[in-house]
């Protein structure tokens, strides 16, 4: 749940946010009148979001071959790492939200612009999240109805947050927030990318060599509370192979150098 909880919250923080900006520039703006775009833009992202939710699922679930569904479910859990790993990167590059207003403000479809602006931020949120929601439910130890209640929380508290937001005057640190909030879901995806290896393994599509590489079981099973916690959030496992911690670390290190040398966050 608290995995779950994390992405929805950010992602839906980055949607609502978009949203909320592009309400308040109008509003000042004096083009009150294509609020209504904004808002339509806004309902056909979530209901993309939910009929792309489906498909998936449909896509899963359809085939007989238990083979087969599993490498959809590897091929699923591939797109949302790269997806979420994209998305660490695409806050910083895109919060610029003078661009965004010049790009309404200039434009001679400006009903268009803003109705597109709001769905495709909509949508890419609701892509990422149906993916991830999907990879984490290829976790045994992971609930089912513990990812989704905690997609709706997540979801519902950055609504809030947001609304909060523009109705005060409080000046929050947003970009301080995004900017740590980027390296904790590194982690989240860098569990992904362990359960990544461990699902390749399964299948004997890559060696092993060393499994368990250690069993830290006497500390903190897989199946305890606690275990359920840290694997759902860093991709704790109590008995991982060789591959899975080296994975884990090289993408760890790997994205934090980019970050830093790109300076993206």
């Amino acid at each position: 749940m608290e995995a779950s909880f994390i992405i929805a919250f950010r992602e839906g923080l980055e949607a609502f946010l978009v949203v909320g900006i592009i309400l308040a520039f109008l509003e000042k703006s004096s083009l009150g009148y294509i609020e209504k775009y904004a808002w339509g833009g806004f309902v056909a992202g979530i209901l993309s979001s939910f009929v792309l939710a489906f498909i998936f699922r449909v896509i899963v679930d359809g085939f007989e071959s238990e083979d087969l569904q599993y490498n959809i479910s590897l091929g699923v859990l591939a797109l949302a790492i790269v997806l979420l790993t994209y998305m660490v990167f695409w806050m910083k590059n895109n919060s610029d939200t003078q661009a965004m207003h010049k790009k309404i403000s200039l434009s001679n479809n400006q009903k268009i612009i803003t109705f597109l602006i709001v769905f495709t931020a909509i949508l890419r949120e609701g892509l990422e999240t149906v993916l991830f929601t999907l990879a984490l439910m290829m976790d045994e130890e992971v609930s089912q109805n513990d990812v989704l209640s905690g997609l709706g929380l997540g979801l519902g508290v950055a609504g809030f947050f947001i609304y909060l937001l523009f109705k005060t005057s409080v000046k929050l640190p947003l970009k301080q927030f995004f900017t740590y909030s980027s390296y904790f879901i590194i982690l989240i995806v860098a569990g992904l990318v362990s359960l990544f290896i461990k699902g390749l393994q399964a299948y004997e599509y890559i060696p092993t060599f060393v499994a368990p590489l250690y069993d830290s079981s006497f500390l903190l099973t897989n199946d305890s509370m606690m275990g359920k916690v840290f694997g759902a959030l860093v991709g704790y496992d109590a008995q991982p192979s060789l591959l899975q911690v080296i994975f884990w670390l090289l993408y760890v290190g790997s994205i934090a150098i980019l970050l830093q040398r790109k300076k993206y966050v």
